[in-house]
């Protein structure tokens, strides 16, 4: 990693620790002072992975389309890998044009002391891709744009490179200024006291990340079955190809109707209480403990 992405990144952390540290009000007035490079350009190929993403999705109509939320966090390996071997799958098929994907970076993330700090289970390079990647959602809200920068740190992650995240800019032609500027004018950290507020009011409350839901149906550890959820749970005519070339088995719960209700799928309690008591260590990033995987 070159010296200008180094020093970047180093003055990136510092700013963290400053909102970890103090109220909201004087980090603003701190980094209304901050004069941040960006960073320095490099080049990561991960275009090859989103040649067949069709730029037409926001034709589809808005009401029959399912809602997908991931809550996560961005340096959990078990989050990255769904990120980048699974959820990549929206874009590389044609069910993009009948999902809402939502991304909650927040995760196990705890607040301590009135707001005064938080702890993140990964550590403070986790803190601050959290609040890099909220930016990101928010300052690119067209989900094909967003989710191209997410897919980038997360790849990266996975390589052990994550802090070469900044790459990920050049390499998807991204502006970085809209990102440095959300982060530095504490943006970011209200975008994500949002997501911390969203995440604690799940119902039920997720037990690990990645935390997967369809249409308000939380899917435990189904999760990488996703695409079963969201084919059963489409109500709209447009049928995607996704849908019809493979026969989906939604297997890890008896699903007691096709038909969504509130917003859900039924199914058998009994079945989902039974699954609930599952160790589920070696799967995903647990929320019991934010020091551990």
């Amino acid at each position: 990693m070159g010296m200008g992405m180094a020093s970047h990144t180093h003055r990136r952390q510092l700013v963290f620790r400053f909102i970890l540290t103090f109220s909201l009000p004087l980090v603003l007035l701190i980094m209304s002072q901050a004069d941040l490079a960006s960073p320095a350009r490099t080049t990561l190929d991960v275009s090859l992975h989103f040649s067949k993403i069709s730029l037409s999705s926001d034709d589809m109509d808005s009401e029959k389309r399912v809602n997908l939320s991931v809550y996560y966090e961005s340096l959990c390996p078990y989050c990255a890998n769904f990120i980048v071997n699974h959820l990549v799958n929206i874009f590389q098929t044609d069910l993009h044009n009948i999902v809402n994907l939502r991304l909650v970076p927040w995760g196990n993330t705890q607040i301590r002391s009135n707001d005064s700090y938080w702890i993140c289970q990964h550590g403070v390079d986790e803190c601050e891709l959290d609040v890099t990647e909220a930016c990101a959602i928010n300052a690119w809200p067209r989900m094909e744009a967003h989710f191209k920068f997410i897919y980038c740190v997360e790849r990266l992650h996975l390589m052990n490179r994550h802090a070469d995240w900044p790459s990920c800019y050049a390499a998807n032609g991204l502006d970085p200024k809209p990102i440095d500027d959300c982060y530095n004018n504490g943006l970011g950290y209200q975008l994500e006291k949002a997501y911390a507020d969203e995440t604690a009011t799940l119902n039920p409350q997720h037990r690990f990340v990645p935390w997967v839901v369809v249409d308000n149906f939380p899917l435990q550890q189904d999760f990488e079955n996703f695409i079963g959820y969201i084919c059963k749970a489409y109500r709209g005519d447009s049928i995607p190809n996704a849908c019809r070339s493979t026969s989906f088995e939604i297997n890890s719960f008896a699903v007691a109707t096709s038909t969504p209700q509130e917003g859900g799928i039924k199914v058998d309690m009994s079945e989902w209480l039974r699954r609930q008591t599952r160790n589920l260590l070696g799967s995903a990033c647990a929320g019991s403990n934010p020091a551990v995987d």
